[in-house]
């Protein structure tokens, strides 16, 4: 069973969170025994340092024993701590809890009573085997008289009782952790589900409708945060997409049309060859004009077919050395019949006689010979047109400018993408928007960079080189 995005955070957060509130529940609890365990054996030790100079009272003689045990008990109840006291030979002598008197006068031989009277103080958690059963915490404190020790008075507390009064508070921690768990819980189920779950939903549902053909969908979230990026990218690729498809339905049309076209003329023609109604010394002027749709013909499908490989990474490269300006100047004077038939202007400005370059030869000439086109097509009668060379670095960098009509601006985007053309107005004649897709794909495959710029006073198109 496939397991959701939702289900997979959640169950993520909520076990972050269960480990995250049971470590600090489980610090907290620790930190609690610990604080209130040394609280309860300094209190021990006070208590013992209290009986300490009515134990030198007793053994320096100026107080009786009924004085000192009374003393012990009335200390007993208190603290409800079991004392009792032994001399330096481990006899016991005096104690608060009738569970002592066997032990009465018997010398108690455990490894903590000969410690204490070696003159240390211990705290000890467990149990003394000959005398308890049950865990206790134990303090001994030495007895001195003048410089040396005469005795040792323990103080035993059951550590049953230390637990049981830390309960509540284990209690009370758990349960704070156990709400904290329930309600951090609730509040992620409702941010993942508004926060990232509908919205990537959103998404899902607008990329499957695109899927359907549907390109007119898109995903309306408002967000300033990865979310609202996504849907804002996810929407622009909706645009390109519903872009394409309309480029794409207008070049099947206009394809459909530009062969049509020909196709019906040079059917015409031949026919009319073929069965006589062209009379033959007319059939040089006929055959002419159906060169010349045939010619327009391959242009096209080379256009179409060299695109394709270029997007497949089927077209190859051959990089060599070869002068750019020379390369530059031919294919000015390849134009020059459309030139001067419009009349135009035109300036080229080249750094040095010679500008070696790295490069393929052809396929750089392709992309002048497709920008120096596209200037001429959509540069006035009598305009302008500038080609000019610059280094920058080690790069050199060819401006083509023509000073015709601007490039809207919402189609600056676009304009590289096959089958796009700017002016629809303008299509007959103008190409089939394969051209600047082709420029494209040659200057990527060189590593290098080309780029537009248009405005009020024309049309700049650039693209870089790598020097010699």
């Amino acid at each position: 069973m496939r397991r959701s995005l939702f289900t997979k955070l959640i169950s993520a957060y909520f076990i972050i969170i269960v480990i995250s509130y049971s470590l600090v529940a489980v610090f907290l609890s620790y930190w609690f025994y610990r604080y209130y365990y040394n609280q309860k054996t300094s209190s021990l030790i006070r208590e013992g340092y209290i009986l300490n100079k009515t134990i030198n009272d007793y053994l320096s003689r100026k107080i009786s024993k009924e004085k000192l045990l009374n003393q012990i008990r009335v200390m007993d109840e208190l603290s409800n701590a079991r004392i009792w006291v032994v001399d330096k030979y481990g006899f016991l002598y005096a104690y608060s809890s009738n569970e002592m008197k066997e032990f009465m006068g018997k010398q108690i031989t455990d490894r903590e009573i000969h410690e204490v009277i070696s003159g240390n103080i211990i705290v000890k958690s467990g149990s003394f085997k000959q005398i308890f059963s049950k865990p206790m915490l134990t303090v001994g404190i030495p007895i001195y008289v003048g410089d040396q020790v005469q005795s040792a008075l323990f103080l035993h507390t059951p550590l049953i009782e230390l637990k049981n009064t830390l309960k509540t508070v284990y209690f009370v921690i758990w349960m704070s952790a156990f709400f904290a768990i329930f309600i951090s819980a609730i509040i992620i189920y409702y941010f993942s589900e508004r926060i990232l779950i509908r919205p990537l939903n959103k998404i899902n549902n607008t990329a499957k409708s695109i899927a359907k053909g549907e390109f007119d969908k898109r995903v309306e979230i408002i967000s300033d945060d990865e979310i609202g990026d996504l849907a804002t990218s996810f929407n622009y690729m909706a645009d390109s997409l519903q872009n394409l498809e309309n480029m794409r339905r207008s070049f099947i049309a206009n394809i459909s049309h530009e062969l049509r076209s020909p196709m019906t003329s040079i059917n015409g023609f031949i026919t009319g060859i073929i069965d006589g109604t062209i009379p033959q010394e007319k059939w040089t002027y006929y055959l002419n004009i159906v060169h010349d749709e045939i010619k327009r013909l391959m242009r096209l499908i080379n256009d179409i077919l060299d695109l394709a490989r270029l997007e497949s990474g089927e077209f190859s490269i051959n990089i060599g050395v070869f002068d750019l300006n020379e390369l530059i100047r031919q294919r000015v004077i390849k134009f020059e019949e459309k030139i001067n038939k419009k009349k135009i202007d035109v300036s080229v400005k080249l750094i040095d006689k010679k500008l070696k370059v790295k490069g393929d030869r052809d396929r750089i000439d392709q992309v002048l010979t497709n920008l120096i086109d596209n200037a001429i097509k959509f540069v006035k009668d009598e305009g302008i047109i500038e080609i000019k060379t610059e280094i920058k670095g080690n790069k050199v960098v060819v401006h083509i400018y023509n000073n015709g009509p601007a490039i809207p601006k919402e189609e600056i985007n676009y304009i590289w993408d096959r089958f796009h053309k700017v002016d629809k107005a303008r299509q007959k004649g103008a190409g089939y928007g394969l051209g600047l897709s082709i420029v494209r794909q040659i200057i990527n495959q060189h590593g290098e960079t080309v780029w537009v710029e248009s405005g009020d006073f024309g049309t700049r198109f650039s693209f870089t080189l790598t020097l010699v």
